[in-house]
């Protein structure tokens, strides 16, 4: 078979002859080290022995609307997949790719809908993740399906994320749980700075917006510990693994191999999230005395919490106690950042309910007061963990875990 010249009846053929399969690319998680799931990456395994491209057939297979035909069989196909890999790891999650014309079908909530409901899957053992095709097309029917999706509690992924067009724009009005960083702007980090605070831009906005971060693409140990370090929640890419057939896959879970894998960064992440508590207090007092009181409920929308429990930095603490924390300095850093928030409310009351210059000053110099006690007891902390890291593992023998070298591309 020539790759130039491959008709969609062949590509028919191979569906109906079951030569279309999943390799599985496993996702690793930067708070564990450990694999989490992986990517369902659909294969063409021609009765040849060749290892035909999605790039060769898929494009075609979209233009003339037989992708939704791959989707019904290969679908089926998964969730046999799946449970396979439920027997070894239960809370497993698969992540499947889907065309604006899968997302256009009834077809898909219905099979899903199905198969949760036979128990044949938990919903939190599929992740769908969104081209940029179904994410341009934004029909009423597309955003249907997505909320049908969310109802049933499957996670959606705006894949591709940081190669423009749309994205923001659709982030903001769609059901999305997660953002995967594109693979090409994650592998340029090393040769452009502008990649780089691409990278650092996304996980900073995904943070203030309460979203998970997937990269993909992480072929060096550079970009893993770069990502590691920033606060990224989970990783896939050659240097962990490449793709694996169903049978390596399940015997990698089986072996379960671990990465690099550090506190640190999720501490970093909350810190960031409590700054940015931070700063929307003080950018909404400073909206607030400038603007007239009649125009307060046209200002800006800034998701504005002061209950702690909501601050990604009360999450940690509460969640992490076992990061070497003792009772003493837990409930310490409890304690100031209770009474920041506590304060952060009290500004924005005392901003509502007087023009008082100095009343609003005592106020201001209350709140942030008790933000700088928690930063102080927070850069304490991250001196401490750095430090232990840096004790637990030479810095410079990281490659001792990598996963066995797998069987396929």
């Amino acid at each position: 078979m020539s790759d130039s010249k491959i008709t969609l009846a062949e590509i028919e053929q191979a569906l109906h002859a079951g030569e279309l399969c999943f390799h599985f690319q496993p996702k690793i998680s930067f708070q564990t080290g450990k694999i989490v799931g992986g990517e369902a990456l659909l294969r063409w395994q021609h009765p040849d022995g060749k290892l035909v491209a999605p790039g060769l057939f898929l494009p075609q297979a979209e233009e003339s609307g037989f992708i939704t035909d791959i989707t019904a069989v290969m679908l089926t196909e998964l969730v046999q997949d799946i449970a396979k890999l439920r027997e070894i790891k239960p809370d497993i999650q698969i992540a499947f790719n889907v065309s604006a014309l899968d997302l256009r079908s009834p077809y898909l909530v219905k099979m899903l809908r199905s198969f949760i409901g036979n128990q044949l899957i938990n919903p939190g053992n599929i992740q769908i993740e969104i081209t940029e095709t179904a994410i341009l097309d934004r029909s009423s029917r597309i955003n249907t399906t997505l909320l049908d999706l969310v109802a049933l509690g499957i996670e959606i992924v705006m894949d591709d994320f940081g190669t423009g067009y749309a994205s923001l724009d659709v982030l903001s009005q769609l059901p999305f749980s997660a953002l995967k960083l594109d693979q090409g702007v994650v592998g340029r980090m090393a040769e452009d700075s502008k990649n780089t605070h691409i990278v650092r831009s996304s996980l900073l906005m995904a943070r203030d917006m309460s979203i998970k971060t997937i990269a993909e693409g992480v072929e060096t140990e550079g970009a893993y510990t770069f990502l590691l370090a920033s606060g990224c929640s989970e990783a896939q890419g050659y240097w962990m693994s490449r793709p694996l057939p169903i049978d390596p896959f399940i015997q990698i879970i089986k072996d379960d191999p671990s990465w690099p894998s550090s506190e640190l960064g999720f501490l970093y992440n909350a810190w960031v999230n409590h700054l940015s508590y931070r700063r929307k207090v003080l950018d909404t007092v400073y909206t607030m005395t400038m603007t007239s009181p009649s125009e307060w409920d046209k200002m800006p929308r800034l998701d504005l919490r002061h209950n702690p429990a909501y601050c990604r930095l009360g999450q940690w603490y509460r969640d992490m106690k076992r990061a070497g924390l003792s009772d003493a300095a837990h409930k310490n850093l409890e304690d100031l950042h209770r009474e920041m928030h506590a304060a952060g409310s009290v500004l924005i009351k005392t901003v509502r309910a007087t023009a008082d210059p100095e009343a609003i000053i005592e106020a201001t110099n209350d709140f942030l007061n008790f933000s700088e006690q928690v930063d102080k007891e927070v850069s304490r902390i991250v001196a401490l963990s750095f430090a232990e890291g840096l004790r637990e593992r030479n810095p410079h023998a990281l490659t001792s875990v990598l996963a066995p070298t797998p069987v396929f591309e």
